[in-house]
């Protein structure tokens, strides 16, 4: 039987791709149980962590693309990464190159403070 997750959790952990670098979350629950990289289909990726854990203010990646129209969530990503937004969902960084969406939500997941940030602009909205 395939993992289902309950409705309130929450993906969490963070894996790598060890051919590509691709990260992207998951459940912990799933660790260990991962077939291939979503972007190059390598086998196996690699565990690279937790974002902010015990914070109760995690915010999925869906949620999170949501808030890409919102002013404040740009210039979070802007002021803390020092990353610029290009058109869309795509980022990029002081030299040019493209930021994986991703990995935005990652570093910003992972720092409690940038994490309650985030947080607070998607509860307010979903009031």
């Amino acid at each position: 039987m395939p993992f289902q997750p309950l409705p309130q959790d929450q993906p969490s952990c963070t894996v790598e791709c060890p051919a590509c670098g691709h990260r992207w979350l998951v459940y912990q629950q799933q660790l260990g149980l991962l077939g291939s990289c979503t972007v190059c289909d390598a086998a196996r990726p690699r565990y690279t962590g937790s974002v902010a854990p015990g914070s109760g203010r995690q915010v999925s990646f869906g949620s999170f693309r949501r808030l890409l129209d919102e002013p404040r969530l740009l210039s979070l990503i802007e002021e803390a990464l020092g990353l610029r937004p290009l058109y869309a969902e795509r980022f990029a960084d002081a030299q040019g190159r493209e930021v994986p969406l991703e990995d935005i939500h990652y570093a910003l997941q992972g720092n409690a403070e940038w994490q309650g940030q985030v947080y607070n602009l998607h509860m307010s909205r979903a009031r």
